[in-house]
């Protein structure tokens, strides 16, 4: 019946809604699929401003039957409650990335602190010793190594390296 009226835009505007939001809840189920998902979370959100800015409308006119047929559509298919999970889902997977990113840059920050800690208390000994040559530098090395590798079995140790791989702490 309406499709002879001037109110096809509303149709075809509904239309086209409903099918970015199933392209959308498409890309929110493969999120997970292989590496890199901060990468993939990234694409999902520019895909989603870009349909937002682009095709999310909720009125065609100031008022009148065009409002009405396109929210009917709307209500019809649940476009506004999809939408809203979607952004919701996708806000999740924002801060789930967020984390991980935080997680490994913490874990940076702290092998660096367990790799530079020793080395900089070594060659500060022997700086404080006035010990030059070759023999006191190797030997001030491995036993700043030895410290190293004595804290990376420690509990925080784990923790730092767990945390750089992106794993639990009991992993």
């Amino acid at each position: 019946m309406h499709s002879r009226t001037v109110y096809l835009d509303a149709l075809l505007l509904g239309s086209v809604q409903r099918d970015h939001i199933d392209e959308l809840t498409d890309g929110l189920s493969g999120v997970f699929d292989g590496p890199k998902l901060a990468r993939r979370v990234s694409a999902l959100e520019r895909h989603i401003a870009t349909f937002r800015s682009t095709y999310w409308r909720q009125h065609l006119t100031a008022h009148g039957p065009a409002n009405e047929l396109l929210l009917s559509f709307q209500t019809q298919y649940r476009l506004a409650e999809r939408f809203d999970e979607i952004l919701a889902e996708a806000a999740d997977y924002a801060r789930l990335v967020q984390t991980q990113e935080s997680q490994q840059i913490a874990g940076a920050l702290g092998v660096l602190t367990i790799l530079g800690l020793p080395v900089g208390t070594a060659l500060s000994i022997l700086q404080v010793l006035g010990a030059e040559g070759t023999v006191a530098l190797t030997v001030a090395l491995v036993a700043a190594l030895a410290a190293t590798a004595l804290v990376l079995t420690t509990r925080y140790g784990r923790l730092v390296l767990s945390s750089l791989r992106g794993g639990e702490p009991g992993d």
